[in-house]
């Protein structure tokens, strides 16, 4: 497989005569994610009960969590399909940005598959640190910090194990539009198994860029997030289309 230092050449080489197109459209999508959040977070004020308890208040504000992050989701399965198009096609459009909108039904079951699943890890981890309020541990420092360092190996393991899926299934969902919810959850595992070391190693070289955006005070970030997704988006491609960048043989060997 091609090297992480090759794929982020590719992906800075792909950007050339599109920076400026790729730092729009990054523009683009998180005013239209930040005007999501001020819409569910409106809306959430006038729908909710304040000061009470009521259980229709936990369905209401679950029903909106879902809908706002399948919103902001969809945007960023479209982002993966305007870059793709970048890598493979050398064009831009940005009506890519709501391809993931064109299989809405499909995309929004993976999404909520997605978002139980995280739902319930989290829950666990939930659980875990409310053990430090439990006689008879209640008070207990050591044991309270031996908890939270059980929670971050946790996380830690949890997202080293899912994460790549979960990008990668970002780039099928803008790409694949046949493929069954399950199927494609399940097709995405297997083909990204195994890569999980090299997914973030490709991401620990990103460190230093956030660094620079964040010395810029996030204005480095218009140039740092076109670039590390694209590069994301080439890597997933080695995976997912292996042939096209098969190595060939020399006859004369």
């Amino acid at each position: 497989m091609i090297s992480n230092s090759k794929i982020m050449d590719m992906g800075q080489n792909s950007l050339k005569n599109f920076w400026l197109k790729s730092i729009g459209v990054t523009i683009l999508g998180g005013l239209l994610s930040g005007a999501i959040i001020f819409a569910f977070g409106l809306t959430s004020i006038l729908f909710l009960e304040t000061g009470t308890d009521a259980p229709q208040n936990y369905l209401i504000s679950f029903v909106f969590e879902m809908a706002e992050t399948i919103l902001i989701e969809m945007l960023a399965i479209g982002f993966c399909a305007y870059l793709y198009d970048i890598y493979k096609h050398r064009k831009s459009c940005f009506r890519k940005l709501f391809a993931g909108f064109k299989n809405f039904s499909r995309n929004a079951v993976i999404l909520v598959i997605v978002a139980l699943v995280k739902g319930f890890f989290s829950t666990i981890a939930e659980r875990l640190l409310d053990l430090s309020d439990r006689a008879p541990f209640e008070g207990n420092l050591f044991f309270y910090f031996l908890l939270i360092a059980i929670v971050v190996v946790f996380y830690c393991y949890i997202g080293y194990k899912l994460l790549p899926t979960w990008v990668g299934l970002m780039l099928k969902m803008s790409l694949d539009d046949s493929t069954s919810p399950t199927d494609l959850i399940r097709q995405t595992f297997s083909q990204v198994y195994g890569y999980n070391y090299k997914f973030f190693c490709l991401y620990l070289r990103f460190i230093g860029w956030g660094l620079i955006g964040c010395l810029t005070l996030g204005i480095g970030f218009l140039w740092i997030i076109p670039y590390q997704s694209i590069s994301t988006v080439i890597f997933f491609d080695t995976i997912f289309n292996p042939e096209d960048y098969a190595v060939p043989e020399d006859p004369l060997a």
